[in-house]
């Protein structure tokens, strides 16, 4: 309170007032109190607790601020926990388990399908493990599977509309101009006719002398019959002679053969990467061909180039094999000194001492002075395949300074790449020292000043028998794992035909092939082709072989172009489609390329 207080109203002359005003203005600003009460007795802040009052204001204020930042972090973290699992896209189960850490309990995820089954599975977190929810993105696949089990995959005339198929494209029953036709189904019939009653018999079926090919199925009041058998076929008036025609042609090989000599497999791989191009970016649409003498020579693989327009990407597989008929992308066969020569085909019963490439060809040395020479490579980036033994060799590239590889001697396949070469011809060479093991398994080739294309590579081993490939098979994923392999065509049979070696060793051998390059490329396309008649004879007949093909791609979901189905089932080179007695010209090489252009590039 004031020191006199003498209860004078505002204004006020009198010196005791203005005595207290002074005191309490000295209060206002250097009081540590936070209030003062005035002369008329009202309470006022003090300049202290203006202060305090201020800072308790802003301290508060911060404290909300705080607060609710804290609410907007929590509900944007929550937002974006619940977007995580939506805009990441796992490859397995296991990586997206591994990245559990970003997908809030209760959420779902996907992962995409080992398998083809569907396009991607849900998953949801419960408890920190993810768990199936029964929920599936189904592929464009499942969905075209569903739809081939109740109808007939491929391509058929108008007038002619298949009803029922079995695996191997064989039709027993069609719909011909909207009427239902059949193929011989003389024993089911016959069953059917001997359990219809004497009574329903003797009323619809005509009683008489009936030749014994021809028995009536259908007739009415006045004897006019609409269905019969003809040598237990099954026929109508207006469509015998067409129905006999289209039952000769189904027998005997006519034009249905057309669609009968390809069954589709797994394609995505394939048709991705070609979409990838399609959408203008700089990627390779790589091709490889295996097998025997038709894929080591380079008619094929080349016909192929030229059916697609001619030009290439890169060269992609650079073999071991001297061929001179092998000849691709302008790369000069491997010139060899005091290396010797591993080959895995012609009958060999050995598996390699050294390793070697996918197509079975390596050259090695041990304690020798010795070079590979290859010119005319044209590429931007190379990887040279090696065997790690305990020796060591330089790899020169033109006249540039030599790298020297020194083996650890793991017994592995292991390469080294170069990047940054001018986009010219150049020469490799590759020396050993003289010291130790030293094998090379071949090379591959990418020429990135071409941004986007088809790359063909020739991966075969001439004279090669199916079960050839079990010699070194091993070495396949090893290399293969690097070169990206989108279509894989796998053409066996002529030698195993000519050679009598039956089909079961045929048929364990490309499964092999198959296993190991899925090893390298799980996703890979992959396409068996049969070979055409060649002129040799063999037991069993190359039917049998084209079968066991059939069952294989059936078995294994890969694709399968019957080229045994595209020739003549008779050797015939009238015109020239064989440059020899086994082995197509490029003529022939063109009915199966034109065949590989017709299944995965006109509209893929």
């Amino acid at each position: 309170m004031s020191e006199y207080d003498t209860g004078n109203p505002v204004p006020s002359a009198s010196m005791p007032d203005a005595w207290d005003n002074m005191q309490s203005i000295d209060k206002f600003v250097n009081s540590s109190d936070e209030t003062i009460t005035t002369r008329t007795g009202e309470q006022l802040d003090t300049l202290h607790g203006v202060n305090v009052k201020a800072d308790n204001q802003l301290t508060q204020q911060q404290a909300d601020f705080e607060t609710s930042q804290e609410e907007r972090d929590a509900v944007v973290e929550e937002t974006r926990q619940n977007l995580i699992p939506l805009s990441r896209q796992y490859m397995t189960l296991a990586t997206a388990q591994a990245d559990i850490a970003n997908i809030p309990v209760g959420s779902t995820t996907y992962y995409r399908s080992p398998d083809n089954s569907a396009l991607a599975i849900e998953v949801m977190n419960v408890g920190g493990t993810l768990q199936p929810t029964g929920r599936q993105m189904p592929s464009t696949k499942t969905v075209d599977d569903k739809i081939n089990e109740r109808l007939v995959p491929g391509e058929y005339r108008p007038g002619y509309f298949p009803a029922f198929f079995d695996r191997n494209g064989m039709v027993p029953a069609w719909f011909d101009g909207g009427k239902f036709d059949v193929a011989g189904l003389g024993p089911n019939v016959t069953q059917v006719v001997s359990e219809i009653p004497n009574e329903w018999a003797q009323k619809f079926i005509p009683q008489g002398d009936f030749s014994p090919y021809y028995f009536p199925f259908l007739y009415d009041q006045q004897g006019n019959v609409y269905a019969w058998f003809h040598g237990g076929l099954f026929d109508a008036p207006g469509l015998g002679p067409v129905l006999q025609e289209y039952v000769k042609n189904l027998v005997s090989g006519g034009e249905v053969d057309a669609v009968r000599s390809f069954i589709e497999g797994d394609q995505y791989k394939f048709f991705f990467k070609n979409s990838r191009i399609f959408a203008g970016q700089s990627t390779s649409l790589n091709i490889a061909f295996t097998g025997d003498s038709w894929t080591e020579k380079n008619t094929i693989p080349q016909s192929l180039i030229n059916i697609l327009g001619g030009t290439y990407k890169d060269p992609g597989w650079i073999s071991c094999s001297d061929r001179t008929d092998g000849v691709m992308s302008g790369i000069s066969p491997v010139t060899a000194t005091n290396f010797t020569k591993y080959d895995g085909g012609s009958n060999n019963t050995n598996i390699p001492p050294y390793g070697c490439g996918p197509d079975g060809n390596g050259y090695y040395n041990n304690n020798t002075v010795g070079s590979l020479v290859w010119t005319g490579v044209t590429v931007t980036n190379l990887s040279v395949f090696y065997y790690d033994g305990s020796g060591t060799f330089t790899i020169t590239i033109d006249s540039n300074t030599p790298v020297t590889i020194m083996g650890g001697n793991t017994g592995t396949a292991k390469k080294y790449d170069f990047s940054g070469l001018s986009a010219t011809a150049h020469t490799v060479k590759i020396q050993s020292t003289g010291t130790g093991v030293v094998s090379i398994l071949g090379m591959y080739g990418k020429n990135n000043s071409i941004a986007s294309g088809l790359t063909v590579s020739r991966m075969g081993n001439g004279a090669s028998i199916a079960s050839d490939y079990f010699n070194f098979s091993s070495w396949i994923q090893p290399v293969a794992q690097y070169l990206d392999i989108d279509l894989l065509f796998i053409i066996l049979g002529t030698n195993d035909f000519r050679l009598s070696q039956g089909v079961a060793e045929y048929k364990s051998g490309i499964v092999e092939i198959i296993s190991k390059y899925r090893s390298a490329t799980p996703d890979i396309c992959i396409c068996l082709m049969s070979p055409a008649q060649c002129n040799a004879t063999g037991t069993p007949a190359l039917s049998e072989y084209d079968k066991t093909m059939r069952e294989i791609a059936v078995e294994q979901n890969v694709n399968f172009i019957s080229g045994y189905q595209l020739f003549p089932k008779v050797y015939n080179s009238v015109g020239g489609a064989w440059a020899d007695g086994l082995h197509l010209s490029p003529l022939g090489a063109y009915v199966l390329t034109r065949a590989i252009k017709k299944e995965f590039f006109i509209g893929g």
